[in-house]
């Protein structure tokens, strides 16, 4: 299957990096001018930012095919390896018996060992009767021949048996491509194609994650050095229920180039949400204080 990870939702669309840099610039209008060595506590407060999804995901079918059937809607919770939809596999299921049939057959194998064990007993009799009854040495040799053949057909019986538990295997292989399973333990935010519409490249499902979710705010360029990872990050979410509530988070990541046009810098955070409470796609406020 396709997979695609995304931060922005067709139709319910994430606030893009620019909107966060000029929500960041205009909250900065209202800050009071303060020394960069007096900024790190004092300035460094009440900065716009944006909560997204640990993951925005765009599933698809491994191969194209018609959409058979679904079995997640939109708001589901989704475990990790679930099959999310099917498409049509009457064939791929014929392939599966006929293959499972053939593996499964012992008969081909049991008439080559008869066969191998009687040209073997009928070689050893004919060698032992060759100076006492006066058996040629062409008879001997056509004995011993079709006993070897007889082993080598064995052999190739056997042979055959694996190359139809591996037809199998490929036959299994083939009609998971036609089952369209989730890679991650999360939400569905959207679905959309219905059972009987063709997929091709297209999305089935969009899914994503929240039980770690991703803060972006965006930093003065004067704080670039002041923010460090070591430091203490709250998170106050705009969202009813959240008033009031500040929620730790931890520093992942901070852009080592600024942007030119806003003179600002990007720091990416991560949101412990183990019981998906918080929502994503909201809007927030974060204060960093250093250690």
């Amino acid at each position: 299957m396709f997979i695609s990870f995304r931060q922005e939702n067709k139709t319910r669309p994430w606030f893009s990096l620019k909107v966060q840099r000029a929500l960041g610039c205009l909250a900065l209008m209202y800050l009071p001018s303060i020394p960069a060595g007096n900024a790190a506590l004092e300035v460094l407060s009440d900065l716009e930012c944006i909560v997204e999804p640990g993951e925005t995901i765009e599933l698809g079918a491994a191969v194209p095919g018609l959409l058979a059937e679904k079995f997640f809607e939109r708001g589901d919770k989704v475990e990790q390896g679930a099959v999310m939809a099917r498409l049509e596999s009457r064939v791929e299921r014929v392939d599966i018996a006929m293959a499972e049939e053939t593996s499964s057959s012992s008969t081909g194998i049991e008439l080559r060992m008869l066969s191998a064990d009687y040209g073997d007993r009928t070689r050893r009799r004919n060698i032992t009767l060759r100076e006492s009854a006066g058996v040629s040495d062409q008879q001997i040799d056509q004995v011993i021949t079709e006993a070897k053949i007889a082993e080598l057909q064995m052999t190739q019986e056997v042979e055959s048996s694996r190359l139809a538990i591996l037809e199998l295997e490929r036959a299994k292989a083939l009609m998971s491509q036609r089952e369209i399973r989730s890679p991650i333990s999360g939400l569905v935010a959207e679905r959309y194609k219905s059972p009987g519409e063709y997929v091709d490249r297209e999305a089935v499902f969009q899914l994503v994650s929240l039980d770690k979710l991703k803060v972006e705010v965006i930093v003065p360029i004067d704080y670039l050095g002041t923010v460090t990872p070591d430091m203490n990050a709250l998170i106050t979410i705009h969202a009813p229920g959240f008033e009031n509530r500040q929620m730790p988070a931890q520093i992942d990541g901070i852009d080592p180039v600024a942007d030119v046009a806003s003179a600002t810098f990007g720091v990416q955070l991560t949101l412990p949400n183990p019981t998906l409470e918080i929502p994503g796609g909201v809007r927030c406020q974060i204060d960093f204080i250093a250690t």
